[in-house]
């Protein structure tokens, strides 16, 4: 996010805004959380029971270099 404003006494009073309304939002999260520690422990049950790859993955590799291939024949031969 991005804002220009001209050099002047604005720019300031937008800058004190903008650094105050962050601060409230880090100070609510952080008081959202309990203000422990987050180490994502928890949150990895959900990739039990995955697999890390099909055994069509192999496919999909072959495909993507023989399409880079074609391109890079189509745009260089002319």
């Amino acid at each position: 996010m991005g804002i220009l404003v001209e050099n002047n006494e604005e720019r300031s009073k937008l800058q004190d805004r903008i650094t105050a309304d962050l601060r409230e939002r880090a100070a609510t999260t952080s008081k959202n959380e309990g203000g422990k520690d987050v180490d994502l422990v928890e949150d990895s049950a959900y990739i039990e029971g995955t697999k890390t790859s099909r055994g069509s993955a192999w496919f999909w590799i072959i495909l993507v270099i023989l399409a880079l291939v074609a391109l890079g024949i189509i745009f260089f031969v002319k």
